[in-house]
């Protein structure tokens, strides 16, 4: 074993979407009918709180809702996705079937106070967050990015796709916002 191999499984793709596609998800958003202040889960119970999370989103996305947005998103996660299972193939053999949860989160943060602005990782004890294996985000924009407490911080830069673990390990917040900031982030789960 090569004890001199230690990748950090944050992998980064450039230009998974195109800025065709990143126009579209963003008018898409501005269009739709359902955004609502962004909420956080606290005691089991989702709440605004500003303080740690200030955004505007679509209210409950799914892959299940046959949209613009999820086939833009679906079709170039799914090549990100085969990517970064190639890349650590080793870990097929270990962490068993998965795939991405139906649900996920389409953000518009404004402003300096925009984000999500408090240390977090995305695995947790409640039944949905026990099954998260990683996390993955779309920037649609030119933006601040993810700050990363162990490891690098990710720059936003529209098309990127960036993809890490959901463990304790990849505790992460959003960058100081200026400006506005365009994001699509959601799980890969067990089945």
């Amino acid at each position: 074993m090569n004890l001199n191999f230690s990748p950090s499984f944050i992998e980064i793709y450039d230009k998974a979407l195109s800025s065709n596609e990143c126009n579209i998800l963003i008018s898409q958003f501005e269009k739709h009918p359902t955004k609502k202040e962004g909420k956080i889960f606290q005691n089991g119970v989702r709440t605004i709180d500003k303080d740690v999370k200030d955004s505007f989103e679509i209210d409950s996305p799914s892959f299940s809702e046959p949209t613009v947005i999820t086939s833009i998103i679906s079709t170039s996660l799914n090549k990100c996705m085969d990517r970064y299972r190639k890349k650590y193939s080793m870990l097929n053999n270990y962490i068993g079937r998965y795939k991405a949860t139906d649900v996920y989160t389409f953000k518009k943060f404004e402003g300096n106070d925009g984000g999500y602005k408090c240390w977090h990782h995305e695995h947790g004890a409640n039944d949905i967050m026990s099954k998260r294996v990683f996390v993955w985000g779309f920037y649609l924009n030119n933006a601040p990015g993810t700050e990363f407490m162990f490891y690098p911080n990710v720059s936003g830069k529209e098309g990127r796709c960036v993809i890490f673990p959901a463990s304790f390990n990849y505790i992460h917040r959003s960058s100081p916002n200026k400006g506005i900031k365009y994001i699509v982030t959601g799980w890969i789960s067990y089945v």
